[in-house]
């Protein structure tokens, strides 16, 4: 049985309305007398349908309207009102409310414009139901297609025989091939990083392969983060840090400080591991070029 929530502030036009609908076969699953009413009862209810005054004090028809239908809290509202001006109708049907009744409301329209509201709702909710379905399809073969693009440039293989690779695997485990493909996605794009990483400190501390994947590896393990996040850490303090170079194949403590770089002292300058003793320069007031004496 369809299920409805009558909302008015007239005790006699809500009773009114509420046998009309008994008589039409509606489950009338609760009764309110304003707007904030009509938003708690079709969150305890999930009606089909909400048949609600506009002119109610505190919170009005339309701005529960607009709650209700922004939250899905049920399937169409139709709203009761003395006036039908242009205003009026632009803005419900903003909100996107399904019908309105002009008071005082003449028992044949009731049942009539209900039945209407609820049939554009269901097929309102069917549509959204089939974009949904569609955008999942769409977002489903991405992911296959960026998945096989992965297996295939991983194993040297072709596209087509990735694919299949991935049919079966799907096959195996029972499970669909988004599920495998999100899996090998992941996966890969984790190791794309890991290695963007392990390049990124190639270059800049000019270690080889090995030393600079170990190094991703301990900070991993020192920062009990995946290698991923390693990775991401690693580049992000490479490419903002002054990095000493080593020798190729040195494998200290990646020790990367964010440190702001100032001018040597004007006493004494460290090069090469020998202090040289520097003196200011003193120019006179009056020439601002040195004497050669």
């Amino acid at each position: 049985m369809r299920t409805a929530i009558v909302v008015d502030d007239e005790p006699i036009t809500k009773m009114d309305l509420t046998e009309i609908l008994l008589e039409a076969q509606f489950d009338v699953v609760a009764q309110g007398s304003d707007g904030f009413d009509a938003v708690e009862l079709c969150r305890q209810h999930n009606p089909d349908i909400v048949l609600m005054d506009i002119k109610m004090p505190v919170f009005d028809g339309l701005s529960a309207a607009e709650t209700i239908l922004r939250e899905n809290l049920a399937g169409s509202v139709v709203l009761l009102t003395a006036f039908s001006n242009a205003d009026f109708i632009e803005k419900a049907k903003q909100i996107g409310v399904a019908g309105y009744l002009i008071k005082p409301v003449e028992e044949r329209m009731v049942v009539p414009t209900l039945e209407i509201a609820l049939a554009q709702s269901t097929r309102y909710i069917q549509a959204l139901g089939d974009a949904r379905a569609l955008k999942q399809q769409l977002e489903e073969k991405t992911l296959v297609d960026r998945a096989k693009m992965i297996v295939a440039r991983r194993d040297g293989i072709p596209e087509g025989e990735a694919y299949e690779r991935l049919r079966k695997m799907s096959m195996d485990k029972r499970c669909g091939m988004g599920e495998i493909a999100t899996m090998i996605v992941a996966s890969g794009s984790a190791r794309e990083t890991v290695e963007k990483a392990k390049q990124t400190l190639i270059r800049a501390l000019n270690l080889n392969e090995n030393t600079a994947y170990r190094r991703i590896k301990d900070y991993s393990n020192a920062k009990k983060c995946t290698m991923e996040q390693a990775a991401v850490h690693l580049i992000n303090t490479v490419s903002c840090a002054a990095v000493p170079r080593g020798k190729p194949g040195e494998s200290g403590r990646l020790d990367i400080k964010m440190t702001p770089q100032g001018p040597p002292s004007p006493k004494e300058e460290s090069h090469a591991g020998t202090s040289v003793q520097r003196t200011p320069r003193t120019l006179c007031r009056g020439d601002q070029s040195a004497s050669p004496d």
